[in-house]
């Protein structure tokens, strides 16, 4: 009987949607360093589970998924070995620098470093600053980094709009919530994509016959966040935890050693005891102010309520100046209607959480609107050799994005909240 490794793997790893995960040895290196180990104890989709018990899945799993998936567009585009080499191994680490319960994390690390901070400096500070990163990585350090955060061809395939990253949460997440909506061809897409090259230098495209698969991967990706990623009790949970590290930054409860990037030495060592279990069990032993509240309450899904819930529309806000005051409000004029909203209403401080959501899918702009962008609209190399981006697309034609106003509180006072709420906005709520 035949052995299932092929010539260069190293390790099989059990996977849920692939079958296997076949590594080369210094793949292996790179997944057994306690900076990928630490992915293992960081959820891929946050506070996601409270409304889907069984998204539990892992940041580690989508690294190996991603990694599976980048590996096989590298072969259907023809890429060299060692490029081939480069590529998986930058979409293994590509998450690497996520905190606790993943994108949340950015928000207190923004609130420390400033707002263009992300995990996406964070990777590149592990890589450059954590030895066993550095050993595991090896000669090839440099150009992996290159192609996490560059912007050329290689770096298509982990991060553009049609890349590894995004074809594999979207299945994986589909997979470990039990909803339909994430699910997409995978084998027309990849076995689609194709290598153009237009002005500057090469990108990654699709050919025509993969347009139907294509439209149905854009549609999960829009699905997916209107019905999963954006759910009202998600968002609702997720602000809580972000509330309960920042006011422990702030009452001091939560060392900002664990936040401030500035001496990448320092930081690095402790930003890596971070996890959804470390971050918890700190603010509960260590803070007696609010955010220890706010973390029991999510453990007991205690959930503060919707009690105001307004769409920025037309229809709603006629008023088109008004309507964009909404949408553009600063941090500083969601704090300052939060406040109001407090008094008004008779609820403690910090217990009327204002929230905007805007559901805008990038893969529905049209290609105008996203030069200077990082992620484009992808493009299509028709029969005739002539290249295009899906601006014909009828979803992209009729799609704009869907933004609403949410005014979260205690169950107690929703009444009183939703009427102070109108106040303050000036609009009957449609909840």
């Amino acid at each position: 009987m035949s052995s299932p490794f092929l010539y260069w793997e190293r390790k099989l790893v059990r996977d849920p949607l692939y079958g296997f995960v076949g590594l080369t040895t210094s793949e292996d290196r790179i997944l057994n360093t306690f900076a990928m180990q630490r992915l293992a104890r960081i959820k891929q989709l946050a506070h996601a589970y409270i409304v889907y018990p069984s998204a539990v899945h892992n940041r580690l799993e989508h690294a190996l998924g991603t990694l599976s998936i980048a590996g096989r567009m590298c072969d259907q585009l023809s890429v060299t070995k060692r490029d081939k080499q480069i590529v998986r191994a930058a979409a293994l680490i590509h998450d690497v620098g996520h905190g606790p319960y993943s994108h949340l994390f950015e928000e207190p690390m923004r609130f420390v470093n400033g707002e263009d901070f992300n995990h996406e400096n964070v990777t590149k500070l592990i890589a450059e600053h954590d030895p066993s990163m550095r050993r595991a990585l090896g000669k090839i350090r440099e150009e992996v980094l290159n192609v996490l955060s560059g912007d050329s061809f290689l770096s298509d395939i982990v991060s553009s709009s049609l890349d590894a990253d995004k074809m594999d949460y979207l299945r994986r997440d589909s997979y470990h919530t039990g909803v339909a909506y994430g699910i997409f061809d995978l084998e027309r897409v990849v076995r689609s994509v194709c290598r153009i090259h237009e002005t500057d230098r090469d990108y990654v495209a699709i050919e025509e016959k993969g347009m139907e698969a294509l439209e149905s991967y854009r549609l999960a990706r829009y699905s997916m966040h209107t019905q999963v990623y954006e759910h009202h009790a998600r968002l609702i949970a997720d602000d809580m935890f972000v509330r309960a590290v920042i006011g422990g930054i702030q009452s001091g409860t939560l060392s900002k050693e664990y936040f401030d990037a500035s001496n990448a030495d320092k930081f690095v060592p402790k930003f890596m005891e971070l996890d959804d279990n470390s971050i918890e069990h700190y603010i509960m032993e260590h803070s007696t102010d609010q955010s220890r509240a706010l973390i029991e309450d999510i453990r007991s899904r205690r959930l503060l309520k919707r009690a105001y819930v307004l769409p920025l529309t037309q229809e709603k806000v006629p008023n088109p100046l008004r309507r964009e005051k909404l949408i553009n409000m600063t941090k500083d004029k969601v704090q300052e209607a939060e406040r109001k909203i407090s008094v008004e209403a008779k609820v403690e401080p910090g217990r009327v959480i204002v929230h905007l959501q805007s559901i805008t899918i990038k893969l529905y702009e049209k290609f105008e609107e996203s030069i200077g962008k990082k992620e484009k609209p992808i493009l299509i190399l028709r029969r005739d050799g002539s290249v295009s981006s899906l601006d014909e697309s009828p979803i992209s034609a009729s799609l704009t994005p869907i933004r609403r106003l949410f005014v979260f509180c205690p169950e107690r006072k929703v009444n009183a909240v939703k009427s102070a709420a109108e106040k303050q906005f000036q609009v009957k709520s449609t909840y």
